[in-house]
């Protein structure tokens, strides 16, 4: 599936519907667009050179009705964009691996968002945890504080005190905290992929802070049902 995603062949027709700029989304939600989504410049997709990355933000348009702020961020540096999806998208599952759930791979990166203060992936995972999870609310309510979520099961509440614990204070981890997720069913291969997950969601958060990106709007409100 990743590479599916990765080398989507672009057409001209959905390109002509992507030539958003970086002062003026398409997008608008409530007239929240923002007015820029980087602190540095952001090419047209249409500008850009590296067919897999021009056919993953076509794939995104179709099946989203959008192009990722936090993606079009990054596509100044398209090679670098296109490696990085490599290992970022099928960390968080877009692969179809087995492992750990989808919900809790969202778990975690909500968690990990939500301690970083990241705006837009604080806000973007919140929204794909709701609907993995079925419930709106619940990815909201994960995002603001995990604890006083009831509905996470055991496995999920220690993977996410896990990941805090790898973003915030790693030293801090213990062989104990392994244990606690071995007597849940977490073998190692998967203990190291929640690991990482953190790890990695906390250099994407720090990359959407400095370069100061938003939400899309499509993130922001709650769904119509």
């Amino acid at each position: 599936m990743i590479a599916e995603l990765l080398a989507a062949a672009s057409d001209g027709g959905t390109l002509d519907v992507m030539t958003t700029t970086a002062d003026a989304p398409t997008a608008a939600v409530n007239g929240l667009a923002p007015e820029r989504i980087s602190r540095l410049d952001v090419p047209e997709v249409d500008e850009l050179q590296n067919a897999e990355v021009r056919g993953f933000f076509n794939r995104q348009q179709r099946e989203e009705g959008l192009t990722s702020n936090w993606f079009r961020a990054l596509s100044l540096n398209e090679d670098d964009l296109g490696r990085l999806n490599g290992y970022l998208l099928p960390l968080l599952g877009t692969d179809g691996r087995g492992g750990l759930t989808a919900r809790e791979r969202e778990v975690i990166a909500t968690v990990v968002s939500g301690e970083n203060r990241c705006a837009y992936c604080h806000t973007n995972h919140a929204n794909k945890l709701g609907k993995v999870a079925g419930d709106w609310s619940f990815g909201q309510r994960v995002a603001i504080d995990h604890h006083q979520v009831a509905e996470l099961t055991d496995r999920e509440r220690a993977l996410a005190d896990l990941a805090i614990a790898v973003n915030n204070d790693p030293q801090s981890i213990r062989d104990s905290d392994f244990d606690r997720l071995r007597q849940l069913g977490l073998d190692d291969r998967l203990i190291l992929e929640g690991i990482s997950i953190a790890a990695f969601i906390g250099a994407t958060n720090r990359i959407g802070i400095a370069l100061s990106v938003p939400p899309n709007p499509e993130y922001t409100g709650v769904p119509n049902h």
